[in-house]
């Protein structure tokens, strides 16, 4: 999978499988699995990482042993860390800042480009099912996402007994999509199915088509806590140097 499509993918899920926006800062602790796969003749092998993610009001870091994202919406930027080759890449939240200047007509263009790129339906179904899972008694939810890197089909058990500000936290969802080049439109309809599920997402069975390929993967959440993210932890690490998005 290319590292446009894996950008794609990485700030969909991100968005709809965390909550945020408490009056503390959140952690949460989330096991996710990918099973093997072959895309354009290179095989991947299956991956279990374990993940740790600190919310703020405007700020999100997620970690495995890979690598990190590192979105600042106050500062309207998003980062990407490879822990092994010690780099980052930066990434603006708003698309557009990545167009050329100089030729305003070509800039035009793949501006339009980008937000046929980078457009995507979402879809939210309830369907009545409960049980317990781990710690939490959950309910069943279907989730259909359409995006330029292909759709994604989601079986999502959420629990209620996490008490966050639902309303807050979709809207805050939907918001992150909101500077990108062709989602302005959308958000009021992203926001009535993201509403559809109620609580936190316990665990998310997905299945994802890229390159005319299969993808299985899953997540689940292992814990959840309020606390205080820690000091300089949304900072970029001393010692990493810049590089391009795909180098």
């Amino acid at each position: 999978m290319n590292t446009k499509k894996r950008i794609g993918t990485a700030l969909v899920i991100l968005v709809l499988a965390v909550p945020t926006l408490l009056a503390a800062d959140v952690f949460l602790k989330q096991k996710q699995h990918t099973d093997a796969y072959e895309v354009m003749g290179q095989k991947q092998p299956a991956t279990d990482l374990i993940t740790s993610v600190w919310m703020t009001k405007d700020k999100i870091r997620s970690d495995n042993e890979e690598n990190s994202f590192l979105l600042r919406q106050d500062k309207g930027v998003i980062y990407f860390l490879d822990h092994r080759k010690k780099t980052y890449a930066e990434m603006p939240m708003d698309m557009s800042k990545m167009m050329p200047s100089e030729d305003q007509e070509q800039a035009a263009m793949m501006q339009n480009m980008m937000k046929a790129m980078m457009k995507v339906e979402i879809t939210v179904m309830p369907t009545g099912e409960s049980k317990k899972i781990g710690k939490w008694n959950c309910k069943k939810y279907t989730q259909k996402i359409q995006m330029f890197s292909g759709p994604m089909e989601s079986e999502i058990w959420a629990s209620e007994e996490i008490k966050i500000d639902y309303d807050l936290y979709t809207r805050y969802g939907a918001s992150m999509f909101a500077r990108m080049p062709g989602m302005q439109g959308m958000m009021e309809s992203m926001l009535k199915e993201m509403k559809k599920m109620k609580g936190v997402p316990v665990l998310t069975i997905s299945k994802s088509q890229v390159m005319g390929q299969t993808i299985n993967s899953s997540t689940e959440l292992l814990d959840v806590k309020e606390g205080k993210a820690p000091a300089g932890i949304f900072e970029l690490p001393r010692g990493y140097r810049e590089a391009e998005i795909g180098k």
